[in-house]
C-alpha cells in the first residue's frame, strides 16, 4: 500500500514537471516568434498563400511543365494581392485626403457641438483642442505612410517565399519521405492535406462574409446618401479581412464623414449604430458560426485566436490568427487517428486488430 501510494504521489510529481517543461517551451516559442517576426510573419503569409494557390498550381502542372506552371501560379498570386493593396491604397487615400481637407471643419463642428454640452462642454473641447490640430494630422499620415512601408516590404518578403515555395512544391513529397521515411512521410501528407482544404475553406467562408458586408455598406451608404459611398463599400470588404480591427476602422470613418457631411452628432451616431449593426451580423454572428461548425471552433476560441495573434504579430497576426489555429487544431489529431486514416481505415472506427504494413 505504501509502496503504491508512493508511486502515485512520483507519477504526479512526473506529470506536473512534464507540465511545467511545457508552458515554459510554449513562452520561449512565443518569445522567438515575437522576437524574430520580420521572418516568421511572411513565412507564415507564403505558407498560407501556398495552401490557398495549391490547386491551382496543380491543375496547371497537369497542363503544361512545373516551371511554367510555378511561374504562372506567382503572377496569379502577385496580381491577386497586387489589387487588395491597390484597393486599400486607394481607399486610404480618399480618406487622407478628406481628413486633410475638412479637418478645419471637423474641428469647427466639433467646438459648436461641445458648446451644448455645458458644463461638460469645455473640457471636452480644451482636450479636443490641445490635441486636434494640424501637427496632429501631420503625424497620423506619417505614422501611416511607415505602416505602409512596412507592410510593402512585408509583401515583398512573402512574395519571395511564395515563389521559393512553388518552384519547390512539386519535389516537396519527396525530400520529406527522404527525411522522415514512408510512414511517417504519409502521416504528414495527409496532415497537410487536410490543414490546406481547411484554410481554403476558412478563406471561402471570410470572402463570403467580406462580400456580403462590402455590398451592404455600399447599398447602407447609398441609401443614406453618403458620399464616397463605394469608397465605404470596398473599405468595408477589404478590412473584414482583418477580424474585430477591421470593421471598428471601417466604421469610424463614414461616422466621422457622416458628422462633416451632415453637421449633426445624431446622424452621424445613427451611421454609426447601422455600420456597426452590419458588422455584427455578418462579422460577429453568421461568419463565426459557420467557422465553428466548419473547423469544431467555438467563438471564443477564434476570437481568442485574434487578439493573441494581435499581441505576438501585430495587425498581421490579427489576420493570420485564425489559420494559425486552425492549422494548430488540425495537426494535433491525435497520432492514432492519423495513421488509420493512412492505413485506410475510418478515423470512427476502433479495429485494434488491424496493423498499418
Amino acid at each position: 500500500m505504501r509502496r503504491s501510494r508512493t508511486d502515485r504521489t512520483s507519477l504526479h510529481d512526473h506529470t506536473e514537471l512534464r507540465v511545467s517543461v511545457r508552458i515554459i517551451c510554449c513562452i520561449l516559442v512565443l518569445g522567438l516568434l515575437h522576437v524574430a517576426s520580420s521572418v516568421f510573419i511572411p513565412l507564415a503569409f507564403a505558407l498560407f498563400t501556398i495552401a490557398l494557390v495549391a490547386p491551382v498550381h496543380h491543375w496547371l502542372h497537369l497542363r503544361m511543365p512545373a516551371p511554367l506552371a510555378s511561374l504562372l501560379t506567382l503572377l496569379m498570386t502577385v496580381a491577386g494581392l497586387a489589387v487588395f493593396l491597390l484597393l486599400a491604397g486607394w481607399g486610404f487615400s480618399l480618406i487622407a485626403q478628406w481628413i486633410i481637407v475638412n479637418a478645419a471643419r471637423l474641428q469647427s463642428l466639433f467646438v459648436l457641438q461641445t458648446e451644448s454640452l455645458h458644463p461638460h462642454g469645455t473640457m471636452l473641447m480644451g482636450m479636443f483642442l490641445d490635441n486636434f490640430n494640424a501637427s496632429w494630422l501631420l503625424r497620423a499620415v506619417q505614422e501611416i505612410a511607415l505602416r505602409v512601408n512596412s507592410m510593402v516590404g512585408l509583401f515583398v518578403l512573402t512574395i519571395i517565399f511564395v515563389a521559393l515555395g512553388l518552384f519547390e512544391l512539386d519535389g516537396a513529397a519527396g525530400h520529406v519521405e527522404n527525411l522522415l521515411g514512408r510512414r511517417s512521410s504519409r502521416r504528414w501528407a495527409l496532415a497537410a492535406r487536410q490543414i490546406s482544404s481547411k484554410l481554403r475553406r476558412y478563406m471561402i467562408i471570410r470572402t463570403l462574409a467580406s462580400v456580403l458586408t462590402g455590398l451592404t455598406v455600399w447599398l447602407f451608404a447609398m441609401y443614406a446618401g453618403l458620399e464616397l459611398a463605394t469608397a465605404w463599400g470596398g473599405l468595408a470588404f477589404l478590412l473584414n479581412y482583418i477580424p474585430f480591427l477591421g470593421p471598428l476602422v471601417a466604421t469610424v470613418f463614414p461616422t466621422l464623414f457622416a458628422f462633416v457631411q451632415y453637421e449633426t452628432w445624431q446622424a452621424a451616431l445613427g451611421v454609426f449604430l447601422a455600420l456597426n449593426f452590419i458588422q455584427v451580423i455578418y462579422g460577429s454572428y453568421m461568419e463565426p458560426r459557420l467557422a465553428g461548425n466548419a473547423f469544431s471552433l467555438s467563438p471564443l476560441m477564434v476570437m481568442v485566436a485574434v487578439f493573441f495573434g494581435g499581441l505576438v504579430w501585430g495587425i498581421p497576426g490579427v489576420f493570420i490568427g485564425v489559420p494559425v489555429l486552425i492549422t494548430v487544431m488540425t495537426a494535433l489529431v491525435p497520432r492514432r487517428a492519423i495513421r488509420r486514416r493512412s492505413c485506410g481505415f475510418p478515423s470512427e472506427e476502433v479495429n485494434d486488430g488491424k496493423q498499418c504494413r
